[in-house]
């Protein structure tokens, strides 16, 4: 048996938010508490001769049309190109879901391919739209331009867990969106577990403390017991926007607090 790819993982730290009350973080938080925000990331897999984008993050635009408050950093394209990855060549894009703060930028990714649930763009082309706190969490405009990739041929459907190349792993978990999904990868540590907004911060999977938005709250409680089973260890979980990662895991060169490599162990 041939043995699998080891891909090196970057985490694009492109946007951040300082603090955020506790009642928008978690079910049953308190409205008058303020936490430690929120870290917003895509990321670049590169092994096997080859390189996977997960997800495009969001334009400063799109976020203050829609009254969201961030901090941003810099642009994921941008970010590619200091370590070596051109966005406007790349191939396969991963769109885990398709909230507004991952899948902005698409149009960065010109020649790309790019990977759905089919349960997803069900839920956001369909009648689910039609309810108004679904509709929150999504930008018009980013949805219709999933349509037009469709309309391109350069959407590519899947439906349930499927491996995308020998080392990625493509599964649906739902939950926090109908369509969500995690990317496991294989790495030099073993398999590491992207779980995007599947997992936001870490008390979501030690405690199973969920999270504020969801799509199917007992789904997600199951996701999070599933990622949990899935990584067999703490360290190869990734949650999606957890401030801790930025400082646990090493940077790229010259790329502090910007990219941070999560195939190397991290130091707590």
């Amino acid at each position: 048996m041939s043995k699998l790819p080891e891909y090196e993982i970057y985490a694009i730290r492109y946007a951040k938010q300082d603090q955020r009350l506790e009642a928008h973080m978690f079910l049953g938080g308190d409205h008058r508490k303020l936490v430690q925000g929120l870290d917003f990331f895509t990321y670049a897999l590169r092994g096997g001769g080859r390189t996977w984008i997960v997800d495009t993050g969001m334009t400063e635009f799109q976020a203050k049309r829609m009254g969201r408050q961030y901090d941003f950093i810099l642009r994921p394209s941008d970010a590619l190109a200091k370590i070596g990855i051109d966005a406007a060549s790349e191939p396969d894009v991963i769109l885990t879901h398709a909230h507004f703060d991952h899948v902005g930028t698409v149009e960065d990714y010109a020649k790309a391919r790019f990977h759905i649930q089919d349960a997803e763009m069900m839920h956001v082309t369909g009648r689910d739209m039609t309810h108004a706190p679904f509709r929150a969490a999504y930008h018009a405009e980013d949805i219709k331009a999933l349509i037009d990739l469709v309309f391109q041929d350069r959407m590519v459907f899947h439906r349930g867990d499927v491996t995308l190349a020998p080392g990625i792993e493509f599964l649906l978990l739902g939950g926090h969106a109908r369509g969500q999904a995690i990317v496991r990868v294989n790495t030099a540590r073993g398999w590491v577990v992207l779980a995007s907004d599947a997992v936001h911060v870490f008390e979501e999977v030690d405690q199973e403390r969920p999270f504020a938005i969801f799509y199917d709250l007992p789904g997600m409680l199951e996701g999070y017991r599933r990622i949990n089973r899935l990584a067999g260890a703490r360290d190869l979980i990734i949650p999606g926007h957890d401030h801790r990662l930025t400082k646990a895991y090493p940077a790229a060169p010259g790329m502090d607090g910007k990219v941070v490599r999560l195939d190397k162990p991290p130091a707590w």
